[in-house]
């Protein structure tokens, strides 16, 4: 349903006709605010799915059974894992789109395309296994920022030290999953306690 496979012929055009640069950023960055639009959609069932199973949780915990609150709670604990992490790659990918622009509009390039690709790498390794097109996709989009990294690596010559890539994609991941955290709690009622007694049962 949301495939982006590139043809072989669109390679082979590539190849005989390179796209410039501007513009490959420009497509590079509307393909992301499309990887965006669906986690947001992912998150917003997901949160829809949560609002069901917690209702049923306290409905069955009012009616004593333990078992079914359990069930119910512990899919809520998984969705609510799955949406932290959407949160927390939206909040990555924000900050990937706002380097984007300012490489096209001021040309700060080689630091920022790599800072650029460790993120997009780092939200691409957490959403693999558990929204694998969306992965799929940034893996994509990572492969053809790969290319201008290395064209802009011939062209500029870098000033000053650099913080390494790694490093620099890290911290902006430590603190989106923070502000993901903090969106959870706004977002979704604390799970009830639940007492695990088999007289309870029915």
């Amino acid at each position: 349903m949301f495939k982006e496979n590139h043809s072989l012929a669109d390679r082979f055009r590539e190849a005989l006709k390179p796209t410039p640069m501007k513009r490959r950023i420009q497509l590079a960055s509307n393909r992301l605010r499309l990887q965006m639009g669906r986690l947001d959609k992912t998150v917003s069932q997901m949160e829809a799915r949560d609002k069901t199973l917690y209702e049923r949780c306290v409905k069955s915990l009012a009616a004593r059974d333990v078992q079914a609150a359990t069930l119910f709670a512990n899919e809520c604990v998984e969705i609510r894992k799955l949406v932290k992490t959407s949160l927390s790659s939206q909040i990555c990918l924000e900050q990937v789109l706002l380097r984007l622009e300012t490489i096209e509009q001021f040309g700060d390039m080689v630091k920022s395309m790599d800072q650029v690709k460790g993120i997009i790498g780092l939200v691409r390794g957490d959403l693999e296994g558990k929204l694998p097109e969306i992965s799929t996709n940034l893996a994509d989009i990572e492969d053809s920022l790969g290319s201008v990294t290395v064209e802009i690596g011939q062209a500029v010559d870098s000033e000053g030290p650099l913080i390494p890539a790694s490093d620099e994609s890290a911290r902006v991941l430590k603190e989106a999953d923070a502000m993901a955290e903090q969106k959870m709690k706004e977002k979704f009622p604390e799970i009830p306690a639940i007492i695990n007694d088999p007289a309870r049962v029915r």
